[in-house]
């Protein structure tokens, strides 16, 4: 059964309320008699200062505990100064019960609730002994601020007077009809609440449906930054992305086609025109053969070597690798190439070898690769020599292949777009050089599988420089 987000959140929201209710009725009940009993015995404690005093001053003038006796003039005149009539009745309120005829006065409940005992013996002078948890007691000072006696009283604990029980239950009955009000108040407030909370949640479930069905041109608007802001913004970037690499997949797609169709035309041509007799076959017509062939191969292993790379099946057989003498075996093969076509090579081996971890075979593919991107598109001739720069740079924790060229250089608009696939610079660097237009995306492919980064920037020579940093190797790694 399906159970939509809003509904489980209003519930959760009076649930929650209605937890909190309970909880406070709960912890009321569980108090309310003990804060009852404090408040009473404090009140009653106040009420009884008029009668210690008044017990010390008889004390100082008797002199001794003698008078004090429940038929003694003098302690009955001693309680009946210290408290006023409404005092004494509101203190014998529900105790209802005989009277001694002795008693002169009509409180004599109040009065068996006392106990005077000597501080110095611990001897009851007044009143019946009792369990002291029961009693409260209070200090009865002299003139001297010394204490003579302690005046002990048992509190009115209870709830079984009609008026502590009404007012127990009233207080309990008004905390109920404030905890239906607040339910009642969540309730309503949940249901706002829930669907503002919702509505960003069906924003984005209507966006991500829409792109599921094939329309990748979708964006949330969701306020905020909060988590569902986040997500938002996530959605819009999944759809950027999802856009871009379904339009790069078509371009990839009719690229592939493009460059395929080259060769198969040059090759359609040329049997043709020697089926027909116009074209004789001979050695240079096998060489033009053969290099278009030669061509073709290359340009299906490259595209081969990406799709394992983009499939994550290449395989890489990781090692420490001195660096400085893997770039000088690579500068070395291409030295003679390069002498050939008039490009000056400058290039120091690093005194000291800088150790990486990374696969040698493929990290000479990748030098392989950008030593042929110079000798196709550098410019060279008996008059006017090119150059070639290779420098290895280590710095913290990094080491830097710097491989910069001389003219023809390429545009500030094609330096971000050199390492995508099948991409060339149309003005200099053609499809007529025989290159592939997949050497530096290859290049990109090889420096992320190692954790390193690759940037084209224009060279201080005129040409291109690209820059591959790769993540050094501590000797003790080694």
């Amino acid at each position: 059964m399906f159970v939509s987000i809003r509904t489980k959140l209003f519930i959760v929201i009076v649930l929650a309320n209605a937890l909190m209710v309970s909880v406070l009725l709960a912890l009321n009940a569980a108090t309310f008699k003990r804060s009852f009993s404090d408040y009473v015995a404090s009140q009653e404690s106040r009420r009884m200062q008029p009668l210690l005093l008044n017990i010390a001053d008889e004390y100082e003038r008797q002199g001794n505990w003698r008078w004090l006796r429940w038929d003694n003039p003098g302690w009955i005149n001693v309680v009946q100064s210290s408290f006023s009539a409404r005092d004494l009745r509101s203190m014998d309120r529900g105790q209802p019960g005989p009277r001694p005829g002795d008693m002169p006065m009509n409180n004599r409940n109040f009065l068996e609730r006392l106990i005077i005992r000597d501080t110095r013996t611990g001897q009851v002078l007044l009143g019946r002994k009792k369990a002291p948890d029961q009693m409260v007691w209070l200090p009865i000072v002299s003139a001297d601020d010394v204490v003579v006696a302690e005046l002990g009283f048992e509190t009115r604990t209870r709830l079984d007077a009609e008026f502590d029980q009404v007012f127990a239950e009233k207080r309990q009955r008004d905390l109920i009809y404030i905890g239906a009000l607040g339910l009642l108040i969540a309730g309503a407030l949940a249901i706002p609440f829930s669907g503002w909370l919702v509505r960003p949640v069906r924003k984005i479930t209507r966006a991500v449906r829409t792109m599921t069905n094939g329309d990748l041109d979708v964006s949330v608007s969701v306020a905020g930054n909060d988590e569902l802001g986040q997500l938002a913004a996530d959605v819009n970037r999944l759809s950027q992305t999802l856009r871009k690499n379904h339009e790069d997949r078509q371009q990839w797609v009719s690229d592939i086609a493009h460059e395929l169709r080259t060769p198969v035309a040059i090759f359609q041509a040329d049997i043709e025109a020697a089926q027909d007799g116009v074209r004789k076959v001979d050695a240079a017509w096998l060489e033009s053969m053969h290099n278009q062939v030669v061509r073709l191969t290359r340009l299906v292993n490259d595209l081969h070597q990406l799709s394992q790379s983009d499939a994550g099946t290449l395989s890489y057989r990781f090692a420490p690798i001195d660096l400085g003498a893997l770039v000088d075996s690579a500068v070395e093969q291409f030295r003679k190439s390069c002498e050939q076509c008039h490009i000056d090579v400058h290039w120091q081996t690093p005194p000291k070898p800088i150790w990486v971890r990374g696969d040698d075979n493929r990290l000479n593919q990748l030098l392989t690769n950008l030593g042929q991107n110079t000798l196709r598109y550098t410019d060279g001739s008996d008059a006017r020599h090119g150059h070639l720069k290779v420098t290895v740079t280590e710095r913290a924790g990094w080491v830097d292949i710097g491989w910069s060229d001389s003219a023809p250089g390429v545009g500030e608009q094609d330096l971000s777009k050199l390492f995508d696939r099948l991409y060339r610079v149309d003005e200099s660097r053609s499809r007529d050089s025989g290159g592939s237009g997949l050497g530096l995306a290859i290049v990109k492919s090889i420096v992320t599988a190692h954790d390193g980064t690759v940037v084209a920037k224009h060279s201080e020579l005129g040409g291109l420089t690209v820059t591959v940093s790769l993540p050094t190797q501590k000797a003790k790694d080694i």
